[in-house]
């Protein structure tokens, strides 16, 4: 498996997490570790150059508002 293959095989698992967490976790911080883990993604679609990946990562954390919004 290449080196991008495995980048978006890891970027599909953290966009995973971070959209089962906003839906199935019902407390406070379930939006700081959804953000935490689509800031990850969006850190490993750049360190990949996937940059066709960064627009629904960035859609999802546009989604969730500024840190203060939470």
């Amino acid at each position: 498996m290449s080196e991008q293959d495995e980048a978006r095989k890891r970027i599909h698992q953290l966009l995973l997490s971070g959209d089962n967490t906003l839906k199935n976790r019902d407390d406070d911080g379930r939006r700081d570790r959804a953000r935490t883990r689509f800031e990850e993604a969006r850190a490993v679609a750049e360190g990949a150059g996937l940059d066709d990946a960064l627009t629904i990562i960035d859609r999802r954390l546009a989604l969730l508002g500024t840190p203060d919004e939470a």
